[in-house]
């Protein structure tokens, strides 16, 4: 099953004018969840972890 989230988007080499975009995340590919020190979750899967906007409860509800 896939879940809607808003990624937040960490400045790179480049600077992003939207530093938020939808994504769609596979919810049997997450390793876990956590939330951070701003209140934002990360997920991390695989090879990678990815910051999202919505809070540990909300993804874990949709995770759930």
């Amino acid at each position: 099953m896939f879940i809607e989230l808003t990624e937040i988007v960490a400045d790179g080499l480049g600077r992003v004018s939207n530093p938020e975009r939808k994504i769609y995340v596979n919810s049997s590919k997450i390793q876990s969840i956590h939330s951070d020190s701003t209140e934002r979750t990360i997920i991390e899967m695989r090879r990678s972890s990815i910051r999202v906007k919505e809070s540990y409860e909300e993804v874990k509800a949709l995770v759930g």
